[in-house]
């Protein structure tokens, strides 16, 4: 095998609850906090949590009075996305804006140990605001789709139909 600098921090912190904002900020909350708070600071806009994206089904958002669970990641969207389909390409560029603010993010501390492995560590500690004027729906990387499913068909026989 050999010798590997983990990424990792010793302690990972399991308290924390992750949002991304419209404007490219991440932001990570130690405290409990619910949608409301989010929604009453970011007029215009709602919480949605990440795992509950899939292209084809509507946008739902968090209620007010739902608290934001610890080790999840969501997102702050305008009210407009509200109970809309999410498209393949939203959902792509959600992913992008996801993947790029947790990279651009400023490092843990075994970056400093590590300076070779900090721009592959997974961990961000502080998050800083992005690229601001970049728009919310950014041009789509082409993706293949696979399905696990042939699609139907419908069979074009000829009907005999007999007279009774």
């Amino acid at each position: 095998m050999g010798n590997v600098g983990s990424c990792t921090p010793l302690i990972i912190s399991n308290r924390v609850t992750k949002v991304l904002f419209l404007d490219g900020r991440l932001v990570s909350y130690t405290r409990p906090i619910k949608a409301a708070e989010l929604m009453v600071e970011n007029l215009g806009q709602f919480v949605c949590e990440s795992s509950n994206l899939k292209v084809g089904d509507r946008i739902q958002g968090l209620l007010a009075d739902e608290e934001l669970e610890k080790r999840q990641f969501y997102f702050l969207l305008p009210m407009e996305l509200l109970y809309s389909v999410l498209t393949h390409e939203e959902l792509s560029s959600f992913k992008y804006r996801a993947s790029r603010a947790m990279k651009h993010g400023n490092l843990n501390n075994l970056a400093k140990i590590f300076p070779v492995f900090s721009e592959f560590c997974m961990f961000t500690s502080v998050s800083k605001t992005l690229d601001i004027h970049s728009p919310l729906i950014s041009e789509p990387e082409p993706v293949e789709r696979y399905s696990k499913q042939r699609s139907w068909r419908p069979a074009l026989e000829t009907i005999d139909e007999t007279p009774c």
